[in-house]
């Protein structure tokens, strides 16, 4: 009898160590839910805007690109994320796209390998889009992090519509007019394309000439025109609001 209620009370100091490892993993991602959405949105511009163009320019090694992913897809997974199905599928996407892009550096991968990567691409992509949306637009007040985390997404549809892009490129021919033969299905190239698609900016040096390419760019462009003044601005809006008249209880706080 002694023997099991040693064993009993074992079994639940264990039970109770646990729980309260559990507890204050939870509690440090609820206080820094928020703040990971500004880490991916640092994370994600360093990578669209700095790595990226000058990896397409031969002034940066390529790798240092998927230690930003990495970086990004673990606070998505450990900080913002509380899903494990979510966490399992950014994880496992962010390895297969890992595994693929490594593949085809060594030369001898075959378009297969590449259409594989594009499409893991886009569902990591939209998973990580789905994580910060879920943070983004949660119920609570608005701060600076989650109108962050909506830039966040902005520029994901960006990021999407340049991979739709470059598996346009590969299949449909002639896809776009003025696109460099180098520049076939490459990422920074198509996203110079994708971005200024979105932002409308029009610079006419790449031009979509087929039908269906042509289509997906008006999507873009009308996504891009109202997800800023829809979304973002009342994101923003709410945030004044609380700021000002203190809506929402309490001291506003920008965590």
């Amino acid at each position: 009898m002694t023997h099991l209620a040693e064993s009993d009370a074992g079994a639940r100091s264990g039970t109770d160590e646990n729980q309260g490892v559990s507890g204050r993993l939870n509690d440090w991602r609820n206080r820094y839910r928020e703040v990971g959405l500004s880490v991916i949105l640092g994370l994600q511009v360093t990578i669209m805007f700095v790595l990226s163009p000058l990896a397409s320019a031969g002034l940066f090694r390529a790798e240092a690109i998927e230690v930003f992913r990495f970086g990004l897809a673990a606070t998505a997974i450990l900080v913002i994320n509380r899903n494990r199905v979510v966490d399992i599928c950014v994880a496992s996407t962010f390895i297969v796209s890992l595994l693929c892009t490594i593949f085809l550096k060594t030369g001898l991968a075959g378009n297969a390998i590449l259409l594989v990567n594009i499409a893991i691409t886009i569902a990591f992509d939209l998973v990580v889009v789905w994580t910060v949306a879920h943070a983004a637009f949660d119920a609570g007040r608005i701060t600076v992090h989650r109108i962050m985390g909506a830039v966040i997404l902005y520029l994901y549809i960006g990021l999407i519509f340049s991979s739709l892009y470059r598996l346009t490129a590969i299949f449909l021919h002639p896809a776009f007019s003025g696109l460099p033969v180098t520049g076939r299905g490459s990422l920074s190239t198509l996203l110079y394309f994708s971005l200024t698609t979105l932002t409308t900016s029009g610079f006419g040096d790449i031009v979509p000439v087929h039908p269906f390419v042509r289509s997906l760019t008006n999507l873009e462009s009308v996504i891009g025109q109202l997800y800023p003044a829809t979304l973002l601005a009342r994101l923003v809006t709410l945030h004044g609001t609380i700021a000002t008249h203190g809506i929402g209880g309490g001291k506003h706080d920008d965590r």
